[in-house]
């Protein structure tokens, strides 16, 4: 088998990540390399283990993206469901797993396969008791499905399986879903595509709150279309669906977007190749940790997988 390599990348994630905590960005794409390996050191398995962490938020927007998916494909098979059929069908039995691995802390033999939840791990950072969040996420998860099978899905029922664009996702093995910016890998994940005419309709299901940064986001998407099929901006309609709030926000890309986003990931990439021994990106080696500063604010801390590792110099502050 070929040795993995950590290779530099660039994905909106890792740049969010970045941006939040530059000490944050160090534990996800260098301290963890390597954590998987039986040879590895304590520090290298900790920051591996951490960065397969999960919390109530991602763990209800996968139980939501699965159950509208599941009921999308119902639709095309001349099916109609409720909500109670998608959140009992995919929803319920994902969440109680997900949550019995973490509470069992299953993820102690194998972080990668199963749940491991912040919430469990850091209780004295959470917000809520496990009832109260667990609750929460059960109805959440049950208005996303709603909104989506009374306002969503009657504007999809005209799309066929023949119609959509195949994402690879970071379960489906091999590379994720990527195209090539200025010889730098991005990662870019659309939720759903599909293809009507000329025009390509990029969607992203949101289970959580509207942020500004969401668009940056979706002009990321159009970017793929237009570098990696060819596609050109006025032939790109991107959506967010809100789908807690029964909002939509659609917009028709413009060569202005696919311009905008590209000088912010130069802007981005330029940035996090600072923090790489000479700014060389094709050895990818990192500065020594003291070099990624911490947050100044202790807030995105509280919420942070890697929360453990960087304690011991919380304390000192």
């Amino acid at each position: 088998m070929a040795q993995l390599t950590n290779n530099f990348s660039w994905s909106f994630s890792a740049a969010d990540d970045f941006d939040t905590c530059r000490r944050k960005r160090y534990w996800a794409k260098y301290a963890m390399w390597g954590g998987w390996d039986a040879k590895a050191t304590e520090l290298q398995r900790k920051a591996y283990r951490f960065t397969k962490m999960s919390n109530r938020y991602s763990l209800q927007g996968n139980a939501v993206e699965m159950s509208v998916m599941w009921a999308l494909r119902q639709k095309q098979q001349g099916k109609t469901v409720t909500v109670d059929e998608a959140y009992d069908t995919v929803a319920k039995p994902f969440l109680n797993k997900a949550w019995k691995e973490s509470r069992d802390k299953m993820w102690e033999t194998n972080p990668k396969k199963y749940c491991s939840l912040h919430e469990h791990y850091y209780p004295q950072l959470s917000k809520g008791t496990d009832k109260e969040w667990t609750q929460g996420v059960i109805e959440k998860t049950k208005t996303c499905i709603d909104n989506f099978l009374q306002r969503v899905l009657p504007r999809l029922t005209h799309v066929k399986p023949a119609d959509e664009v195949t994402i690879a996702s970071p379960d489906s093995g091999g590379q994720p879903e990527h195209f090539t910016f200025e010889g730098v890998t991005v990662y870019a994940i659309p939720d759903y595509v599909y293809r009507e005419g000329d025009t390509w309709h990029i969607i992203d299901w949101k289970s959580g709150k509207s942020k500004p940064e969401h668009q940056n986001q979706l002009a990321l998407y159009g970017l793929w279309a237009h570098l990696k099929h060819g596609v050109p901006a006025e032939n790109i309609l991107v959506y967010l669906e809100y789908l807690a709030e029964g909002k939509t926000a659609v917009e028709q890309l413009t060569d202005g977007h696919l311009e905008k986003i590209q000088e912010h990931m130069r802007m981005s990439i330029h940035e996090m190749s600072d923090y790489l021994v000479d700014a060389d990106r094709k050895v990818n080696a990192p500065l020594p940790q003291e070099e990624w500063e911490l947050v100044l604010s202790r807030g995105p801390c509280r919420v942070c997988s890697f929360y453990e590792l960087c304690e011991p110099e919380l304390k000192n502050l």
